[in-house]
């Protein structure tokens, strides 16, 4: 069971709906990041240079040079432009798989 549904589950069985709320929105997290390393990682690593470091991803590319990404907030940081993307995933998709 992958860890976003665990947190699904104990979401619901959460009487305090302030709680509930908190672990929905950790398992909304957690659910962006399964879905990078599953879907994306394997691809884009073939490509190019990727380390991860603390739930960030470094990708190394010559184009848009050193690219940061935080799949739990869906953000990219690219370092040259010194410029916060977001929704991440979705510029990569457009960007880097090309």
């Amino acid at each position: 069971m992958k860890e976003s549904e665990k947190l699904i589950l104990s979401s619901q069985q959460e009487g305090n709906d302030t709680k509930s709320f908190a672990l929905q929105c950790k398992a909304l997290r957690e659910s962006r990041s399964e879905r990078f390393v599953e879907d994306w990682l394997l691809l884009l690593s073939k490509r190019y240079n990727i380390l991860e470091n603390n739930h960030k991803y470094t990708i190394t590319t010559q184009d848009y040079g050193i690219v940061d990404y935080f799949p739990k907030a869906n953000k990219i940081l690219i370092r040259k432009d010194n410029n916060w993307i977001k929704p991440g995933l979705k510029w990569i998709i457009a960007n880097l798989t090309k």
